[in-house]
């Protein structure tokens, strides 16, 4: 790959530079960290829904709400693989009949582990899950009805927000012509449930479940601002649910069309684990992140699918880029301040003269013996790299996602 970093002319006489280039990336996350922030755009596109927290702040407001996060994302916090179980077996129960050889065929599996994301999500932050995937299975008319309405409301609100805010991305700092009044509707909604719980966690008479972790409580220990508690608890909520979804999304996919794969994903995992019926092995984080080979198939995954595909950062001053300007298109490159840079974790992570002329291909064993390095940033990288990368790994209720 010849040009890996270009500048390109817009209207009313502004720039934009766009890089695939590691060492251009590595300076913009790490060592030119504070020559850049995520811009006004995006920080006021994503307020409306989930206010201001770790994924919307810049300077210093961002860096005390990282550190009212960080300690919540200590390894025994995140790995509840029994709340995730539960969920699991719930989403197992809403597959469709197993054929004649034992095989669930014809389904469409992207919205039950869009609602498993969902409900462990909602456990791990409030302390109680919104049950999307039991809902969907015994509907309105079971249990409490108002309380199972609810619930389906943010989840459908939460998704519909969502997916506005992401369209109004594209129009950058004309985000705000995309503002409808059932958007706003839907932001309501999802505050009004946050807030019920907020609301909850601050009343000392609220006799709380000493057992397990709820993030929620522990950020009592920091802050008890209403607003402030909400912000960060949907921040959150928005930066783990879809991106864990689809990494589980993906990796079905994949092994779907690589029966081969499958098949040595499944020995090396029976082998070191047993079965569900024959267990031999603990299933903890620790025994987990040991199945080097199930690290590898994710890894491979989050190399061709990404989740944050594209980002983006503006200078606030002026700056300088490793690679991208001369003839050679090798020699540093000039940034001045106000212009925006787009980087393409997508592109480079697929370029040829870096992995190969198979980069195109699903091939987890690229990863033995292979060390990470700033060509692979699925969770971003330098100060902001993600909390909840490590857990993401083991498929729990929180995934990376780029701060």
């Amino acid at each position: 790959m010849k040009n890996t970093t270009h500048r390109q002319y817009n209207l009313f006489n502004t720039t934009l530079v766009s890089t695939c280039e590691p060492e251009n990336i590595k300076a913009v996350l790490a060592t030119k960290f504070e020559d850049w922030n995520l811009g006004p755009a995006r920080s006021a596109n994503f307020s409306e829904l989930i206010g201001n927290g770790i994924f919307t702040a810049d300077g210093h407001k961002w860096a005390h709400f990282r550190a009212q996060l960080k300690p919540t994302f200590a390894r025994d916090h995140v790995s509840d693989l029994e709340t995730a179980d539960r969920h699991l077996q719930i989403l197992f129960k809403a597959l469709p009949e197993e054929n004649a050889d034992g095989w669930v065929e014809g389904v469409d599996i992207k919205p039950l582990i869009y609602r498993f994301t969902m409900d462990t999500s909602t456990e791990f932050l409030f302390g109680h899950s919104v049950n999307s995937q039991t809902t969907n299975l015994h509907s309105l008319e079971s249990g409490n009805a108002t309380e199972a309405k609810e619930e389906l409301n943010f989840s459908d609100a939460m998704t519909y927000a969502q997916d506005i805010i992401v369209y109004r991305l594209r129009l950058r700092s004309l985000y705000w012509l995309a503002s409808t009044a059932k958007f706003k509707k839907a932001c309501k909604t999802v505050h009004d449930f946050a807030d019920r719980f907020v609301k909850l966690a601050l009343d000392p008479s609220y006799k709380r479940n000493s057992e397990k972790f709820i993030l929620l409580d522990a950020l009592l220990d920091t802050t008890r601002d209403p607003i402030e508690l909400r912000d960060q608890i949907l921040q959150v909520l928005l930066a783990g649910r879809d991106t864990t979804s689809a990494l589980m999304s993906w990796v079905i996919l994949l092994l779907a069309r690589d029966p081969a794969q499958y098949k040595k994903l499944r020995d090396i995992i029976t082998s070191q684990f047993g079965t569900e019926d024959n267990p031999t092995t603990e299933l903890t984080f620790s025994s987990l992140k040991s199945c080097k080979h199930l690290t590898h198939v994710l890894y491979e995954t989050l190399r061709l699918y990404p989740l944050v595909p594209l980002n983006g950062r503006k200078a606030v001053r002026d700056t300088v880029l490793p690679s991208g300007g001369g003839k050679d298109g090798k020699q540093p490159i000039a940034i001045m301040k106000g212009e925006e840079l787009g980087y393409s974790v997508y592109v480079m992570q697929r370029r040829h003269d870096i992995w190969g002329e198979d980069a195109d291909e699903f091939r987890p064993e690229r990863w033995e013996g292979r060390k990470l390095g700033w060509e692979f940033v699925p969770f971003s990288g330098g100060p902001r790299v993600c909390l909840g990368r490590e857990s993401s790994f083991l498929l729990s209720p929180l995934c990376g996602f780029c701060w």
